[in-house]
């Protein structure tokens, strides 16, 4: 009775480890897919707004939107997200204050605990913000100047 006590606990426990075998099981406790053609990059350079200036366009390397930005020595910050404010579907930081520069790649989450990234522009200059999937919980960001 006791081993079986004990056996018990132990299961009980393992499921509650971010590693259970129930997050392995497809279809179980997965992110959902990010629908690019709905997301719009939105912050301070266009007040968060969902304008059709900021949606972004598929390109052959993923999906992009190009941005007009002044080099003042300030952060921009920013997230991609949908019309709405899907939890699912907004993308950004995974801590706060975390910094893109360009030329380089950055991981980005997606969900409600997802942070404001950072880019502060070294010159004036039209930015092109590139996105595409990195895997089923992680969105790839990588700004390039035009």
């Amino acid at each position: 009775m006791k081993k079986s006590l004990i056996t018990f606990m132990v299961i009980v426990l393992s499921g509650c480890s971010s590693n259970s075998i129930v997050n392995q099981i497809p279809g179980i406790n997965t992110a959902p897919e990010i629908k690019f053609q709905n997301q719009f990059l939105r912050g301070v350079f266009n007040w968060w707004e969902a304008s059709p200036a900021y949606q972004l366009k598929r390109g052959s390397d993923g999906w992009y939107v190009d941005v007009e930005l002044i080099a003042d020595g300030q952060p921009y910050d920013f997230k991609l997200s949908d019309k709405v404010w899907t939890p699912s579907q907004t993308c950004g930081a995974k801590y706060q204050g975390q910094t893109v520069t360009t030329d380089t790649t950055v991981y980005m989450i997606c969900g409600s605990d997802a942070e404001n990234l950072q880019f502060t522009p070294q010159q004036t200059g039209v930015y092109r913000f590139t996105f595409a999937s990195a895997s089923s919980s992680e969105v790839r960001l990588e700004v390039t100047r035009q």
